[in-house]
Parts: structure tokens; sequence; C-alpha cells
């Protein structure tokens, strides 16, 4: 590297970390906040929060099935409109971060398609699954976590356990966020006890599910819109004794979701594409389905007793969310529930998803407060409609 090109190098890393110590003394502010100088925030060693968790998980039957299943989906998925295509904001990411396990996907390789997601927190393919900023693979896996960033991931780990157990009235404990090591998570630590990153936003979602639909007659059905690698789908299994979890997405995330809970759920009965019909006979049958995007149109009518969304409408083009959301009104008999950008879209934002009409009307709209740790300009909301 030439001096000059060294040079420019530095001047941006110090532009970035200006910003950051900016964006950091703004958040600091407006939450008005002590967690720096809380034992949570103080007792926790970033060496050991980033420390390697690999669980080994070389199932051939599990990964062959996976593979089958996004091979049959890409083949349908060719065939279809742009409404089911990855676009928009997802583009740039498939673009940048998903060449090594598409590859590995298309070439039937198992072996590397299972080395990835042994390792898949830590990869290209989870980028904008997991809710944390591209930059993860540069600031905190290499080995040299600065104390700026340190400082940066550790208040918003702390304020999203504290936020955590403000919204649930302080009625669990921190065992009750424990997720499965598959995926080589990294966290931090209460009272020595490793919460993966994320749990809580999870867990928190999975019991406010629970609560909605525990009047519902039989057997509980929960559809996600776009289930990231199957953090939600993993706390409704563990929280709602009887329910279905019923998952549509792109094809490469849909295959993640897959790993992870095949692993999490070995003895749960789980559909993946093209095994079976998806049918309201299946919905009945399995615990666990989780279908590429297209599938949604073939989500039989009145069958869900609740549809999820987290981020990612807010994310597709105005043609892919109103085919979604005209899907997913006509295939739930009771709540649409989503959180959502109000400003940050490049396309429809959250108030204008018209979701309200004469069947559906708004229970509640309120801040979904997640981000506030690492973003005082956060935008999202949360929104419940009711029939």
């Amino acid at each position: 590297m030439s001096i000059v090109s060294e040079i420019k190098k530095k001047l941006v890393e110090i532009k970035v970390n200006y910003l950051k110590k900016a964006q950091y003394k703004n958040v600091l502010e407006n939450l008005g906040s002590n967690i720096p100088q809380s034992d949570d925030f103080k007792n926790n060693d970033l060496e050991k929060c980033f420390r390697q968790k690999n669980v080994h998980t070389e199932n051939n039957v599990i990964t062959d099935r996976i593979i089958q299943a996004y091979n049959k989906a890409k083949k349908v998925q060719k065939t279809l409109p742009g409404a089911f295509q990855v676009g928009n904001e997802w583009l740039p990411i498939y673009e940048n971060y998903m060449n090594d396990i598409i590859i590995a996907l298309n070439t039937l390789n198992k072996a590397d398609t299972n080395k990835i997601y042994e390792n898949f927190m830590r990869e290209g393919c989870s980028v904008g699954l997991h809710g944390l900023p591209f930059s993860m693979e540069d600031n905190f896996f290499n080995g040299k976590i600065s104390r700026l960033n340190g400082d940066i991931y550790l208040l918003d780990s702390i304020y999203r356990y504290n936020h955590w157990k403000e919204l649930t009235a302080n009625q669990y404990q921190v065992g009750d966020l424990y997720m499965p090591d598959y995926g080589n998570p990294y966290g931090y630590y209460i009272n020595n006890e490793f919460v993966r990153t994320g749990a809580e936003y999870f867990h928190y979602y999975a019991t406010r599910i629970s609560e909605l639909i525990k009047g519902e007659k039989g057997r509980k059905v929960v559809v996600e819109l776009g289930g990231g690698y199957g953090g939600l789908g993993y706390f409704l299994n563990k929280v709602i004794d009887d329910v279905t979890y019923v998952d549509f997405d792109l094809p490469e995330n849909m295959a993640l979701t897959a790993y992870y809970l095949m692993n999490c759920y070995p003895e749960k009965k789980i559909l993946l594409y093209g095994e079976d019909d998806f049918n309201e006979e299946s919905i009945s049958e399995y615990d666990v389905i989780i279908m590429p995007n297209f599938e949604v149109l073939n989500l039989p009518s009145g069958k869900a007793d609740l549809v999820f969304n987290s981020y990612s409408l807010a994310e597709m083009s105005t043609e892919t969310i109103n085919t979604y959301i005209t899907e997913l009104k006509r295939a739930t008999k009771k709540h649409v529930f989503h959180v959502n950008h109000t400003i940050k879209s490049n396309s429809l934002k959250a108030d204008e998803f018209g979701i309200e009409d004469k069947d559906f009307k708004l229970v509640s709209k309120k801040p979904a407060l997640w981000n506030l740790g690492r973003d005082s300009k956060m935008d999202e909301f949360e929104y419940l409609y009711s029939k």
C-alpha cells in the first residue's frame, strides 16, 4: 500500500471514530443512563463475549434436506414476478455478503454448507438478519476490539437486557433467555450467564404473541414473514405448548432458519419446501413449517391466529409490501402484528402499509425502543391490528 493510500485510510478511520464517539455521546445523553457505571456493564469481558462457541453439527440428513429444499425453491423463484425476487435494501446484502453460502447450496456441497452454518453468526449469510451493524467482522471478529467499539456494544447489549426486564415486569430470569449455541454466537453476560445477542428481543415477542393468542381454541398457528435465522421460532416453540410455527422467507434465509431450528428441535416434526404438500392438513400435522416467500400464496385463508413481521417489510419494494400485506391479511383470522420503520425506508413506511380496513382495526401503536441504546434517532414502532 502506498503512503498516500495509507494516509487516506487513516483519515477515513479518524472520521469514522469521530462520528462513532459523537453518536455514543448522543445515545448516553438521550438515555440519561448510568449503564456504563453499572456492574452488568463493568463485569463484562469483551474477549469472553466474543469467544468462540463452536458446536459441531455435521448431520448429512439435515444438510441434505436443506440443500434440496433450497434448490427446489430457487428453481421456482426464477419463474416468478419481481415481488418474490431479492430487491430494494436486500439486494446489496446478497451481492456483497451471500456469495459463499449461495455457491455451497447451488453446488450441493454439504461440507461447505455445514461449515458456513456452524459459524453463521460470524458469516456473511446472516448479515442483515441479527440486527447488528454490517461492520461486525472488522470491529469485533478480528480479535482486536477497540475501547470505543466495546463500549458501544456493551451499552447496546445491557440497555436491551434492561429494556426486556422492564417490558416483562421482571417476571423472567436471565436463564429464560437461553438459546442453543448453534451458529457460534456472541453475546454478553449477566450474573455470569451467557445471553446470545438478540435473545431478549426474540423472547419478548414470543411471550407477547403467546399472550395475544392464548384464548384461541385448538392448536395455535403463528406465521412469521422473514424469520431471520429462527430466533423467534425457537422461543415460540419453547413458550407455547401446542403451536405450529410457519415461516416464509427468501430461499437463502429460509435455508438458514431450517438449519437452526432443525438442530435446536430434532424431536419436532419440521416440514421443508418440497417435502410434502403445504396446505391446511400439513399446518395441523407439523410443528414447524419453513417455506420460501412465494408459498405465502398457498397459505390457507383464515388459518393463522397471528402473523408477525419484524423490520423487513419496510425494507422491501412497494410491490412486494403490497403483495405480502394482501396475503397475510387473507390468511389470518385474528391479529397482524409487526415492528417496522416509520422514517428510514426507501419505499412504504410502516404507517403506509394499508393494513387497517373494514376488517382490521389498529389496536395499538407504540415505539419499539429496542435500538435506543445504539441510535438516539431510532424510528421503529410496534403495530397491532386485530379483527
